[in-house]
């Protein structure tokens, strides 16, 4: 008996501790997480649940899900509706609070008030209604949360009538990936077993590649001189942390004098998206969030304008204009401007206008031949026109049956005189074929007007056209230090293109080929990290420093109609070394890769572009830190081979100057045997988890 009555007075003593500390310092004590002041992501090991049951052992707290909300079938989430799509269904309110109480005209809860529905909380200090004007208000420390979607304020109001209101000092995250089904407070989810409350002040980076959103100008190709272990093939950015002073409701839809946008976990942002005049509507049973004027704001000291933006479920290209150097079709300076995506069924297109700055200043094009001479012959000066000024791209993308569609195309000059010389384009339909033995087959069909290729070490050839159809396998494999991978092709096509004499041509080339990659870790570092801190101010992830013994082997068999055949086996091998954290200022990041590759091969092309090279060749790869953010990325081909003559030369050689944040990253680059230039700038979304704190 002595023993209950001591354990009962030590309950006592640490709950009245409990309450002494958070009355002391209760910016200390959110929800259940313990805040830390060197990492924003220190809250994983605690539960919400936890903090709520604490609430209800020292408060007389009142649960009820009869209430005169349910009896009138009044939503009092209705007012969050305005940021997801609308849904007829309905279901059943939960209140509970320290206090309730209903008079004629009122219904009052205060203190702890949270109030569930489907699955989504609210949890606030204080909630009024006033039954006669059917006016809600609440005030103190808000909280909004459903699922991967939430929100704080101080401050709300609601008129049910006339559906108008506004929510001051917001501040929250949204998860565009999720954002429509997350928020969607009227239809019927079944929530999971876990507590919707768990991870509300969380602020944790997942461990994984981060997802980035990349626009690009000029030759795609630039991207080797990246990052290695950063993805950013997807061109999406999940997660926004955001802010207003004041957000206004009208029936299911928003306003804003201003919201600022944050793909940056961590505070101080390093790039944030300053919106004018935002609203919203509905477009499809989609939401999607609108600005009359959008500044980019990198690092508080560089404001760019972006003009009129959306922000929607797929998040488009950020920049709208782009610059770029392309001396062989552009005559070298251009400006162009990405349109947004413009959705026809299930297809998306985009319309990118070019403007040739350098041909307007010249007055004079070298990117057409001689009127009448054939395509392969030497371009030559021509006068221009003001419709020379002008050209641009059409991108699509998207599915026609069970098709995967992609096309581009692209054109030079609006002169329809020289439409066979500025028109290129290319389109491919592909599906998977489901195969018990082959789970990752294939097919796909092309075809090409003018397509350029750049084949490596070859250089960039042009295919005039051609078209055909390709059956592809692939498979992935790990064990212990080893990976492997591999990829088999089977194609028929007919291509019309340049021979070793400089005339076009016509062939149709049966191929078969294959590959089998093998990557061998002999070393790798144990890095402490789990998350990411706001100490790593260069990169937007954890990177892995390894040694890797990296081998490749190809086999190729292509066969052409009238002329013979062409039989290649090559092999490559070399270490790929990755070391450094990029978080000291100096020399922290290099990343090396150097490749021997040996190639044997009998017969040969009728065509320049796919006519392979058999000199021995070292394939070099470097990206390395240099001061704090700058960074500078190397790629070429060196020659070892003594009996070429182009021994011990360096070959397709591209440069790059990388400036890298978190959040962002700026690359300009230089390709030396084109002399092609352009700035790339990507933008980072790091998967983090919770709220974190306001910046």
């Amino acid at each position: 008996m002595h023993f209950f009555k001591s354990k009962s007075r030590h309950i006592i003593f640490f709950k009245f501790c409990f309450l002494i500390i958070s009355f002391i310092n209760p910016s200390f004590l959110i929800y259940g997480y313990e805040l830390c002041e060197a990492k924003e992501s220190c809250y994983k090991d605690e539960k919400f649940n936890k903090k709520i049951g604490l609430k209800k052992k020292l408060n007389k707290t009142i649960n009820s899900k009869v209430n005169f909300f349910n009896e009138k079938n009044i939503n009092p989430l209705e007012i969050f509706l305005a940021f997801t799509n609308k849904d007829s269904n309905q279901s059943s309110i939960e209140i509970e609070a320290n206090e309730q109480s209903e008079t004629k005209d009122k219904i009052i809860a205060k203190g702890n008030v949270i109030i569930k529905r489907n699955g989504a909380v609210l949890l606030t200090d204080y909630i009024e209604y006033d039954k006669n004007t059917k006016y809600l208000k609440s005030e103190g420390n808000i909280k909004f949360l459903n699922k991967n979607q939430i929100f704080t304020s101080d401050y709300l109001e609601y008129n049910f009538s006339d559906k108008l209101g506004f929510i001051e000092n917001i501040y929250g995250v949204i998860d565009l990936e999720t954002f429509s089904e997350d928020i969607n407070l009227r239809k019927d989810n079944k929530s999971n077993t876990k507590n919707p409350l768990d991870g509300l002040a969380n602020s944790t980076l997942e461990k994984r590649n981060p997802i980035g959103l990349s626009f690009k100008s000029g030759n795609a190709n630039s991207s080797i001189l990246n990052f290695k272990n950063l993805d950013t093939s997807k061109k999406r950015i999940e997660k926004w942390r955001f802010k207003s002073q004041k957000i206004k409701i009208n029936d299911s839809l928003i306003s804003s004098n201003k919201i600022i946008f944050t793909n940056d976990a961590f505070n101080p942002p390093q790039l944030k998206l300053v919106a004018h005049n935002v609203y919203s509507k509905n477009k499809k049973n989609k939401k999607i969030f609108i600005s009359s004027w959008t500044n980019l704001i990198l690092d508080e000291k560089v404001s760019l304008p972006l003009g009129r933006r959306k922000i929607s479920d797929k998040q488009e290209n950020l920049n709208k204009f782009s610059l770029g150097i392309d001396n062989e079709e552009k005559d070298g300076l251009f400006i162009s401007r990405t349109s947004d995506f413009f959705k026809f069924k299930n297809l998306d297109f985009q319309f990118i206008p070019e403007l040739y700055l350098q041909r307007i200043f010249k007055g004079e094009t070298y990117s057409f031949r001689e009127k009448g001479r054939s395509i392969t012959s030497p371009k030559i000066k021509n006068q221009i026109t003001p419709i020379d000024y002008f050209g641009g791209k059409i991108l699509i993308n998207g599915e026609i049956a069970s098709y995967r569609i992609n096309s581009r195309s692209s054109i030079n000059s609006l002169d329809i005189n020289k439409l066979n010389e500025s028109l290129r384009s290319s389109i491919s339909l592909s599906k998977n074929i489901s195969n018990k033995n082959f789970k990752n087959l294939e097919l796909s069909s092309f075809a090409s007007y003018r397509e350029k290729i750049d084949t490596g070490y070859h250089g960039i050839h042009e295919i005039y056209n051609g078209y055909g159809i390709n059956l592809k396998n692939s498979f992935n494999k790990a064990h212990n230090k080893t990976s492997w991978s591999s990829t088999q092709n089977l194609s028929l096509g007919k291509f019309k293109a340049e021979n070793h004499q400089g005339n076009l041509a016509t062939h149709t080339r049966t191929s078969f080929g294959g590959n089998i990659r093998n990557e061998y870790t002999i070393w790798k570092s144990i890095t402490k990290d789990i998350y990411i801190d706001n100490s790593y101010k260069f990169v937007p992830n954890i990177l892995k420093n390894e040694l890797n013994l990296v081998s490749d082997l190809n086999l190729a068999i292509n066969n052409y109609s009238d002329y013979g055949s062409q039989n290649l086996i090559r092999f490559s091998f070399g270490p790929a070394l990755t070391i450094g954290n990029y978080r000291k200022n100096f020399f922290d990041y290099t990343s090396l890769e150097t490749f021997l590759e040996i190639t044997n091969k009998s017969g040969s092309s009728p065509f320049k572009f796919d006519n392979i090279n058999d000199d021995l060749k070292l394939n070099l790869n470097l990206n390395q830190q240099i001061i704090k953010s700058l960074s500078l990325g190397v790629s070429t081909y060196l020659n070892i081979d003594k009996d070429s003559d182009k021994f011990n030369k360096f070959i397709n050689t591209k440069y790059s100057l990388n400036w890298n944040r978190r959040a962002y990253n700026f690359q300009f680059y230089f390709e030396q045997d084109t002399k092609n230039a352009g700035l790339n700038f990507t933008i980072f979304g790091p998967p983090f988890k919770g709220l974190g704190k306001q910046f």
